[in-house]
């Protein structure tokens, strides 16, 4: 969570009394902009943390941005979607082979082994990683890994993200008010 100290706001008013509704503009667009750049990290980080390859995170991943405004000065992002099969992260084979293990990993440079689980491509040409539920030949199950979300929720990379988003929100402020005093920003 990002927060701006009420001395913050008191000094911001101080120095734009003169500008129209220049302490709710400024702060509104620092956080618009801390919103942007932190909605753009949190893919980063989930792919610096986790085995997956940017297109799949994004394509299963919703984001939602709630922009602020100078009426409701306070702005969020969030993050749903679907979980991802477990052939979209880190899987040895790769492509379906007759072989008596598969390894997979969800994290960058770790790795599980299954002994049950099998690479197969269906009718429809959809590869993944599957297992049987019985020892039957049918049914069998995808085996799947975390969602967009999940992987973001994780608490370092929230952590992480919440100090860079601050810092961006005190730098963005500073930037702002230097625009409004020089008669940028309409």
């Amino acid at each position: 969570m990002i927060e701006i100290s009420e001395e913050t706001i008191d000094r911001v008013e101080q120095i734009l009394a003169g500008v129209p509704r220049g302490a709710q503009r400024a702060v509104t667009n620092a956080i618009n902009r801390a919103l942007s750049s932190t909605k753009t990290q949190a893919f980063r980080k989930a792919r610096q943390v986790y085995a997956v390859k940017q297109g799949d995170l994004s394509g299963a991943t919703v984001t939602r941005v709630q922009r602020a405004s100078t009426g409701g000065v306070a702005g969020y992002i969030s993050f749903s979607g679907v979980k991802l099969p477990l052939y979209k992260f880190n899987v040895s084979p790769d492509v379906p082979l007759k072989s008596k293990y598969v390894k997979a990993g969800l994290k960058k440079g770790s790795w599980t082994l299954f002994q049950d689980a099998f690479i197969a491509q269906m009718d429809s040409g959809h590869i993944g990683m599957f297992e049987r539920e019985t020892s039957k030949r049918l049914p069998i199950t995808q085996i799947m890994g975390l969602s967009g979300a999940q992987m973001i929720g994780n608490r370092e990379i929230i952590e992480d993200l919440s100090r860079e988003a601050q810092k961006k929100v005190n730098e963005r402020l500073e930037h702002e008010i230097d625009r409004l005093l020089n008669g940028y920003g309409g």
